[in-house]
Parts: structure tokens; sequence; C-alpha cells
């Protein structure tokens, strides 16, 4: 396995389950805030907002909207009218896409302006670590809305 094999597959397994994470969760549970904790809504929003973030950090577009920043970044949470769940699984959706198709092709030495990684290719691989951290917090919102547990 080279190093974008391991990459594509960190990209693929983290994605899948943050969309595992919700794919039993209606609308109205999505945007539940227990333990005033940042909804699952928020959740894979903000996932799909950083994805879209990585992808501008290389020259390219992000499939987020710009109303996105307002729901989704970094510091926001709690109620809101926030997007659709199925709106917002779209937009994870594109940004998956994305990734993956730098991931594909993409120069992974090529550097990028980051306090957190230096290259691509170590972009690539947060954003998979960035969306394991947003499936703790899932899974935990799940158990929190009485939702069966999925992993481990």
């Amino acid at each position: 396995m080279d190093i974008r094999d391991a990459i594509q597959y960190g990209l693929t397994a983290t994605h899948a389950r943050v969309l595992r994470s919700v794919e039993d969760v209606s609308d109205v549970e999505a945007r539940q805030i227990p333990q005033n904790l940042s909804p699952l809504v928020w959740q894979l929003g903000h996932v799909a907002l950083s994805d879209g973030g990585f992808l501008r950090l290389t020259g390219g577009i992000s499939a987020a909207p710009d109303s996105f920043k307002g729901f989704f970044r970094t510091g926001s949470g709690g109620a809101a009218d926030y997007p659709s769940l199925a709106d917002v699984k779209a937009v994870a959706e594109a940004t998956q896409r994305d990734l993956m198709e730098l991931a594909r092709l993409g120069e992974l030495s090529q550097g990028v302006e980051s306090r957190n990684f230096a290259s691509v290719g170590e972009m690539l691989i947060f954003a998979a670590y960035h969306r394991g951290y947003h499936v703790g917090k899932m899974t935990t919102l799940r158990a929190l809305l009485g939702k069966p547990r999925l992993f481990g």
C-alpha cells in the first residue's frame, strides 16, 4: 500500500463513519442539543465546511455554500435554523468526492499554508483525523438521544 492508498482509505473510512452516524437520525433529532452540545447536524455541517476549507487551501473550490460559514464554523453550534440534514449530507458527499479526487491526482508534497499541516498529503491525513474526532462527538450525541451504538 502506498501513501495515496492509505490517504484514500482514511478518507473513505471516516466519511463512511460520519454518514453512518446520521443515517437513522431524523431532522428533528439532528437539531436536538442534549447536554448543551452542538447538535448532530452541526457536527456533519462542520465536517463538510472544514473539508471544503481544505480544498480551498489547495486552490480548489468548496461545495459548501457561503451560508455554511455562519452555521458551522468553529465556535458556532447550539440552536439555529440549520439547513436540512439531507442538504448538509449532500454537501458532505460533494466535499468527499472532491477530497478523494485530490488524494488520487493531487501533488501530495505541495506546500500548504496552515498551522496544522505543511503539505497536501499531511492536510488530507489531518482531514481524516478531524472527521474521526467528530465521529466521536456524533456517537456521544447518538447515545444521549437514545440511538443504538454503531461502533465497537
